[in-house]
């Protein structure tokens, strides 16, 4: 059995989520809009990233602005309201996808008890447990992009 440490998972999830681009040729539909989905895998890239960020801002590890990040690619945005917005390039975003699990690695010990605010999904109350979340959430949406881009390819 092994044992791998959460900073193991965040960039396994990270790295796999990387390779999808180039795997399954994103770039040909990165900014393609349908009727299927409420956003594009620009976004999704984009939403990744914020969400970790928002996280890693808690202990000043963060390298986006991530207010201006939130309201391109939080929950409720979408890419219908970019218009006049200075859009992040998806060179930009995976740049700074890929510096996610070493500044995670950054935290301190102090950081990472940190308390929330307020629960995330109800029940994650500290900085470690919101990583816990991301180490999830990454993943989720590598699954998600790889289903947009056949579906968006196949119109």
């Amino acid at each position: 059995m092994t044992n791998k440490t959460i900073y193991d998972v965040i960039k396994t999830g990270v790295n796999y989520i990387l390779s999808v681009y180039d795997n399954w040729n994103v770039e040909e539909v990165l900014d393609k809009e349908d009727n299927f989905f409420p956003n594009t895998l620009h976004w999704q890239y984009g939403h990744v990233l914020t969400i970790f960020e928002e996280a890693l801002a808690l202990g000043n590890q963060n390298v986006v602005d991530v207010e201006k990040y939130h309201k391109l690619f939080g929950y409720g945005s979408s890419p219908k309201d970019w218009e006049g917005q200075d859009v992040p390039s998806i060179e930009e975003i995976k740049k700074d996808l890929k510096t996610l699990p070493e500044r995670a690695q950054k935290l301190t010990d102090e950081d990472l008890q940190q308390e929330l605010d307020q629960p995330v999904a109800g029940f994650f109350k500290t900085l470690d447990e919101l990583l816990v979340l991301n180490a999830i959430h990454v993943p989720l949406h590598a699954g998600k992009i790889e289903e947009m881009t056949r579906v968006l390819k196949e119109q």
